[in-house]
């Protein structure tokens, strides 16, 4: 069965095709801000074509992965959204939840919710935290609020009442009323979202949910009308932030789920792409025209994280954006890509970011109205990115107008071109080292003692920098480098994670009240993934518990044990877990404090499939493509340099530095410190000398 995935990238739009034969074709447009859905319509219907003798439209599997919740929040481009509180909560998102990220900033500020208080409205209701209905739902009054939304021109609503994680009846009545009276108005409702613990934070996620709802509702019908038109029936797969893929109408409905959608498709590429090199344990970077993203893969597996925050107020700090209570890929995501503009800053300084050019207007090379000097035009002066060669040669780029803005940019700093492009060049590497650094740190892992995987648009261009500057001495870039989180789809299983908080005391366990509960988180899973044609006889169901000592503000993630096992050794291994995991994160054991369980997670997936190696292009009979010249620090100079193709490289023949070694979708920049070959499964290994 053929698959075709796409990953809608700020500046590129990524496709790969594995087609019936089982020949793997990669493909790369740019990307359309104003409609992505255009972007898409447009790659799929070229490779189609393309390929229409290979590829059996009756049984194509379409994977995607898109920005379009993730832009919708930062750029607030979303619906107009209203929120439904148990009334006198009505403050919650702006109450947050009393913390602050600099506790001696007497201005400070977080983003603006995306409700504004005048859309908050109260329900009449209350339940207790042990189930006592207090105060029934006045049900009269939510008709009124329903029928007001239309006056108000909303277009979709988001219900959050007091511990609705354990008892959402009422939501789901505030739901069908808002049906009946509001039927063009979408709700979501919290206990769908989040069933979980703290108020702000399941608030937080079920408003990003339903301020991006109507966009993806609109995409996925739009793509799916597309691909009706071109003989394409099935229901699209759409990787989640956990590494997932999922049917489009749970896709639709959960959207905030998608919200690091392709930088999670990437992790689970790199990760097999680590392990097929013969790594178990790799650092991932991906970087391409907007953002670039580091993630530590230990053992062969992404780290998956329960919560996340985006639309940060200060960049990097923590707490000053919003919370988002999801399964994620834990990364750390840099302001920094091809697209990053060079500016002088007021001190007479460089500064590179966080303004991007993105696809539109797009670097100075493109040709497509930017004028401001970018990190795709520093990599072109450089020689690092060859303008015959870029996107396969599909895509014109100008080396004069690249120089034309670098010259610029040279003039007000007062320096050389070269000295100018260098500096920018240097100046993302140096920051995104530090960020790879302070990741590694926070984790406990030392960045030197691991290989990169590195990939995207500009990934390989700036590995060598970066891994030089953390001291890493293996770099490993796959093929089809520029569109590998496509390639990520590819290999990643249908998969969903379902969570539900119950606490429950480890002294109190109860598994009478356990084992219905596991059973629900089972049947939601399995509902999702035999959805997406996974035979129900192949789901492989993982649990795991957020713990922590009783008292504590926040849990740590426990691996269940056998369920089969009875219950004293169940316990005591559980125990056990949740010890060791503790002292490994801090250090010590705190002795006689009684632990409990917060929150029950479940994750259903089907089986990954193989990476695949894309079909070789050659440029002729040899590797070696040409020289040109090529800048590189540690000589000080331009020097002529051998360019190869990647995919005429013959396996383990050595390559000495310096060296750039072209795909169609990226470049490769190793220099004079480094050697590489390309091992059986078409990797190029680079090490570097100490």
């Amino acid at each position: 069965m053929a698959k075709l995935a796409f990953d809608t990238g700020g500046t590129f739009t990524d496709f790969a095709l594995l087609d019936d034969s089982g020949a793997l074709h990669l493909h790369k447009v740019l990307s359309t801000p104003l409609n992505p859905a255009d972007a898409v319509i447009q790659g799929v219907s070229e490779l189609l074509e393309q390929h229409a003798q290979t590829v059996d439209r009756d049984t194509v599997q379409v994977l995607g992965a898109t920005t379009v919740v993730t832009n919708a929040v930062l750029e607030r481009r979303g619906a107009e959204t209203g929120l439904i509180t148990t009334q006198g909560f009505q403050d919650v998102l702006r109450i947050r939840n009393e913390g602050r990220y600099d506790l001696y900033d007497l201005k400070i500020q977080y983003p603006d919710p995306l409700v504004s208080r005048a859309e908050t409205f109260g329900a009449p209701e209350r339940i207790t935290a042990e189930g006592v209905v207090v105060r029934g739902l006045d049900e009269e009054a939510v008709r009124a609020l329903g029928q007001s939304f239309a006056d108000k021109g909303l277009r979709s609503v988001a219900v959050c009442l007091l511990h609705a994680y354990k008892y959402p009846e009422h939501e789901r009545r505030i739901r069908d009323i808002l049906a009946e009276v509001a039927p063009d108005v979408f709700v979501t409702i919290s206990s769908d979202v989040c069933p979980e613990v703290r108020e702000f934070d399941r608030a937080s996620t079920t408003v990003a949910n339903a301020y991006t709802r109507p966009l993806m509702e609109q995409h996925v019908a739009e793509l799916a009308s597309a691909f009706h038109e071109r003989g394409i029936d099935r229901d699209l797969l759409w990787m989640t932030s956990s590494g997932g893929l999922v049917p489009s109408p749970r896709a639709a409905k959960l959207p905030v789920r998608l919200i690091e959608s392709g930088p999670a498709a990437g992790a689970v590429a790199a990760a097999e792409f680590g392990r097929i090199a013969g790594e178990t344990s790799v650092l991932s970077f991906d970087m391409g025209g907007t953002t670039a993203k580091l993630c530590l893969i230990p053992n062969g597996e992404p780290t998956i994280a329960s919560e996340l925050e985006v639309a940060h107020y200060h960049r990097f700090r923590k707490g000053s954006g919003f919370p988002l209570k999801i399964q994620s890929i834990h990364m750390i995501e840099i302001g920094a890509g091809g697209g990053s503009i060079a500016a002088k800053t007021p001190l007479g300084l460089l500064n590179v970011g966080p303004r991007s050019a993105g696809a539109l207007p797009g670097p100075a090379a493109y040709q497509r109205g930017g004028t401001e000097p970018t990190v795709t035009d520093a990599d072109i002066v450089l020689g690092y990115m060859g303008t015959e060669n870029f996107v396969g040669g599909s895509f014109k780029v100008s080396k004069e107008a690249a120089i034309e803005a670098i010259d610029r940019l040279a003039g007000e700093l007062g320096v050389s071109r070269e000295r100018c492009a260098w500096g920018i060049h240097d100046l993302v590497n140096e920051a995104m080292a530090k960020a790879a650094s302070m990741h590694a740190t926070d984790l406990g892992v030392d960045p030197r003692q691991l290989p990169m995987v590195a990939f995207g648009g500009a990934g390989p261009v700036h590995a060598w920098g970066i891994a030089r500057k953390l001291g890493i001495r293996r770099i490993i870039c796959p093929t089809g480098a520029g569109v590998t989180s496509a390639l990520g789809l590819m290999i990643a299983p249908v998969a969903v994670d379902v969570s539900a908080s119950q606490p429950m005391a480890l002294a109190d366990w109860d598994a009478a009240a356990v084992e219905p509960l596991l059973a629900d988180l089972a049947r939601q899973g399995a509902d999702v993934v035999t959805a997406a044609g996974v035979a129900a006889e192949t789901i492989d169901l993982r649990y795991s518990v957020d713990m922590r000592h009783v008292g504590q503000g926040h849990e740590i993630s426990v691996i269940l044990p056998d369920l089969a096992l009875p219950k004293d050794a169940f316990l005591a291994e559980l125990e056990a877990r949740f010890y060791a995991h503790y002292i490994e994160l801090f250090g010590r054991k705190v002795e006689n404090s009684a632990i409990e369980i917060i929150t029950w997670r479940m994750r259903a997936s089907g089986q990954k499939a193989e990476a695949r190696r894309p079909v070789a292009v050659k440029v002729g009979p040899q590797p070696l493509k040409g020289h040109r010249e090529i800048y590189f620090d540690t000589l000080g100079r331009a020097v002529q340099t051998p360019i190869y193709d990647h995919y005429a490289l013959e396996v383990n023949a050595p390559i000495a530095g310096p060296a750039i070694i072209e795909q169609r979708e990226s470049s490769i920049v190793m220099g004079p410190e480094g050697t590489a070959h390309v091992d059986a499964k078409g990797n190029l290994i680079i090490d570097i000398k100490e």
